[in-house]
């Protein structure tokens, strides 16, 4: 059972990141440990985080989506964790993995503060009065839990301006924002107590690194599973087709069968972020259309794109290039939420003696 357990928590930690463009939700970290009601078990167990890397995975589609995990420092001496737990989350930590707060930060206001300035949906299990994100909460279901939308106070906020710059702590050991991002990748967001960025895992005040290209992360849904996903940013557009010509190009032609492949153009569809706009021009032979939603609910509406003219993307639209091969944001559930087991199930090697999931409802 140890090195089941071991095995489990290894492939959490291969989901765990505090880029905001590889994530779909932020989380309290201790909240999630703590919820005993998945397996009436110990108090607090880090093998239930994957539990809700598996909603999510399950929720988008995606079996590589990332979880934006945040913990106070306290949680690395809590006895109510084991003590081999306590030594992953301390790796966890120094390898900058989650983050790490101050003794006596308020991790859940963290949390909200991290989705406000990326747009990126709180996973919770308790509602959330005020904040106008999206906001994923728990229920009980066959296989585990599954995340269900909270209506919506409002429009999602979009990226605040300070993720325009990148940013570094003063201390040189700082995981999380002492080292320059890897290219393509984006960064944590600073804190904002007062205004002035400062780091959220030393309260000190950053360093201006220099300017940050904003960008968005979008995915290629095929029959309702993610097989890629790709940034735009205000650089350079990005095209999406059979085979682009660009050498930075999106490929989908491998996962096409042989109809889809004659009617997805090589070049099909290109992207690009604008004055903050998510643009997308059809650059096809056969054409595409945009099903556009005004919300998460919401029906989708088919808008046919002109040839060569740019429209603009909301926070719900996907651009159909064929029945069931679509683009859109990469942290936002499509129209048809998929069906079926969490793909790359991070749990699969989780010792079932740990789990005692929920009859059905």
């Amino acid at each position: 059972m140890r090195f089941e357990t071991s095995r489990a928590l290894d492939a959490i930690e291969q989901r765990l990141t505090v880029d905001p463009l590889a994530v779909g939700g932020v989380i309290d970290l201790v909240e999630a440990a703590r919820s005993v009601d998945l397996d009436g078990g110990r108090p607090a167990a880090l093998l239930r985080l994957g539990q809700f890397v598996d909603a999510l995975s399950r929720r988008l589609g995606d079996g590589n989506v990332g979880l934006y995990a945040i913990a106070e420092r306290g949680a690395m001496s809590d006895t109510d964790f084991t003590s081999n737990e306590r030594m992953v989350l301390r790796r966890w930590s120094d390898d900058g993995l989650i983050e790490m707060l101050p003794p006596g930060a308020r991790v859940n206001a963290r949390v909200r503060e991290v989705a406000h300035l990326t747009g990126v949906p709180v996973i919770t299990r308790s509602p959330l009065p005020g904040h106008p994100g999206l906001v994923y909460l728990t229920a009980s279901a066959p296989g585990g839990m599954e995340l269900i939308l909270a209506p919506a106070i409002g429009a999602s906020p979009r990226p605040h301006p300070v993720l325009a710059r990148y940013w570094r702590c003063p201390a040189p050991d700082c995981p999380v924002l002492g080292r320059p991002p890897a290219a393509g990748a984006g960064q944590a967001p600073p804190a904002l107590p007062s205004g002035a960025p400062i780091c959220p895992r030393h309260g000190d005040r950053l360093l201006d690194a220099g300017p940050r290209p904003m960008a968005t992360m979008l995915a290629v849904r095929i029959n309702g599973g993610v097989r890629t996903r790709f940034p735009v940013s205000a650089v350079r557009p990005v095209v999406v087709g059979r085979a682009p010509e660009d050498p930075n190009g999106v490929t989908i032609g491998n996962w096409l069968n042989e109809e889809s492949s004659r009617r997805v153009s090589r070049n099909h569809l290109r992207f690009e972020l604008r004055d903050g706009m998510l643009l997308v021009t059809d650059v096809s032979t056969n054409g595409a259309a945009v099903l556009a939603r005004t919300g998460p609910t919401a029906a989708p509406r088919e808008i046919e794109l002109n040839r060569g003219e740019p429209k603009a993307l909301g926070e719900w639209d996907e651009v159909e290039i064929y029945p069931e091969i679509t683009v859109g944001r990469a942290d936002r559930p499509p129209a048809d939420a998929p069906k079926g087991g969490a793909p790359n199930s991070v749990m699969a090697d989780a010792p079932t003696m740990a789990l005692r999931l929920p009859p059905p409802r």
